[in-house]
């Protein structure tokens, strides 16, 4: 599915936020979306996503099938933001188990032993702590798998090395390039390795 940005733009009142942006990302293909602090990355990603209703213009989704709104094929996009938030209560594997379930996933204490392990976690330290209780960079792994677990055909990345290591942010390499093999990513930030992972930017 390609995702198709008509004469975008999102306004907050008489202020102008985001656009006219158009363009086309086609799968296999990375957006960046670059700029500083407050300049609208998020307000653009989410809107992008569906999470928030673009002021003029449209979003799509665009396939065989024809053009679906974001929030028609919510089912088909993956998600990661700073104010993302899982159930801390549960522990990491509970989480996944969890959402695995709601997208007719495999929900096995092993597969999520294993999904936890693919991230560069210790399964055997992470799986049974409650998610409140691990560190920042330990939960935006956790974040990580939870927006891939359904593969989608577009994955949003907000600020995805946000807390991360070096082996954290290979981490964010690893699954920008599994996601090439089967559709969009949209990656935003103004972390240098984070916008070397894209193909083409947009930049606010």
């Amino acid at each position: 599915m390609d995702l198709v940005a008509e004469n975008l733009t999102r306004s907050f009142g008489r202020r102008r936020i985001v656009g006219p942006l158009s363009f086309r990302v086609s799968p296999g293909r990375v957006l960046g979306v670059a700029g500083p602090n407050g300049s609208g990355k998020t307000t653009l990603v989410k809107t992008l996503a569906g999470l928030i209703r673009p002021t003029t213009g449209g979003v799509f989704l665009e396939g065989e099938g024809g053009r679906r709104s974001p929030r028609d094929a919510a089912d088909r996009i993956g998600w990661v933001a700073p104010d993302l938030a899982l159930y801390g209560e549960l522990t990491a594997a509970e989480n996944l188990r969890f959402f695995a379930r709601l997208h007719g996933r495999p929900d096995s204490a092993a597969w999520a032993d294993e999904t936890i392990a693919r991230v560069g976690l210790d399964p055997r330290r992470v799986a049974a702590t409650p998610l409140r209780a691990l560190s920042t960079g330990q939960r935006q792994r956790i974040k990580l798998v939870y927006a891939t677990l359904h593969d989608p055909a577009v994955l949003f990345l907000d600020e995805p090395s946000s807390n991360l290591d070096d082996a954290g942010r290979a981490v964010v390499a690893a699954i920008v390039a599994g996601q090439r093999a089967r559709g969009v990513t949209v990656v935003a930030s103004n972390d240098p390795g984070d916008l070397a992972l894209s193909d083409e930017r947009v930049t606010l």
